[in-house]
């Protein structure tokens, strides 16, 4: 009599549904008139989203960074960052394939706030409140069931935008930034 054996067969998951956190860095900077006048800074941001499907995801988003006002010199016109900047959107992601190594875009919605540090107005750029429409892409890795890598760029378009002298859509800002956290 023969007996059957089992065999273990690995299963290729894709690209992962569920909840995901995800902690990262990375450096973000500003365009148009403003590129001249902001040097690049560190960026970071923080992610909490659902994917339902796999190809489509929610997320809410915290980020912020550091810029120095380049007009200053070496440093700045204060110690540490002269502009410090906090911000959240809401984001939907739409995945490109189903695979482990998922491209995406992604777009939505977000609000900030501009802390100008030392004498204010800093060259023209005051303290500030308004919103922004983040469009993007990214590559998401999922590792392991637990384990996934995000790397992303988007370019953020102003609204409602008094900080710098120069408010117009080309003076937005972009940031890239690499992530890490978990699908569960």
């Amino acid at each position: 009599m023969e007996r059957e054996r089992s065999v273990y067969r690995a299963e290729d998951r894709g690209a992962d549904t569920g909840l995901y956190v995800l902690l990262g860095g990375g450096t973000e900077g500003y365009t148009g008139s403003n590129a001249a006048a902001l040097n690049p800074g560190f960026a970071y941001g923080a992610t909490v989203g659902v994917k339902p499907s796999k190809l489509l995801g929610f997320e809410l988003n915290y980020n912020g960074a550091l810029n120095d006002v380049d007009l200053a010199g070496p440093g700045g016109a204060a110690d540490g960052a002269d502009i410090v900047r906090q911000g959240g959107q809401a984001a939907i992601t739409l995945g490109l394939t189903t695979t482990k190594l998922q491209p995406y875009v992604l777009g939505g919605v977000g609000i900030q706030n501009y802390n100008v540090r030392g004498a204010s107005p800093v060259f023209g750029f005051v303290d500030d409140t308004s919103g922004y429409v983040p469009a993007g892409v990214g590559l998401r890795y999922n590792i392991t069931r637990l384990i996934t890598a995000d790397a992303r760029v988007d370019y953020n378009i102003p609204f409602a935008q008094d900080f710098a002298p120069d408010n117009d859509v080309g003076d937005g800002r972009y940031k890239a930034l690499l992530q890490l956290g978990g699908t569960y």
